[in-house]
């Protein structure tokens, strides 16, 4: 399993917005997919999969305020569940 996290991008950034989810519960993930796009108070950012498998539950929706760190997906090897 691995998760989904919203970096830290430096040291004033304390969270970032989600702005899209380009994947679903369900989707087939490969590494380097994008599978969200967030939005600090500098820039935008795609967040992608490090490894392949299928993306689990959205963990915040869309426009919501995410603190750094919090992971907001995860992404499941075969036969893993949440």
């Amino acid at each position: 399993m691995e998760e989904i996290f919203i970096p830290a991008l430096g040291m004033a950034m304390d969270n970032a917005v989600l702005l899209e989810w380009l994947k679903q519960p369900g989707d087939a993930v490969n590494a380097g997919d994008v599978i969200a796009i967030i939005e600090t108070d500098k820039t935008t950012l795609d967040l992608p999969a490090e490894t392949s498998g299928v993306l689990g539950k959205h963990k915040y929706a869309v426009n919501d305020e995410v603190p750094t760190g919090n992971t907001i997906a995860v992404v499941l090897a075969p036969g893993e569940v949440e």
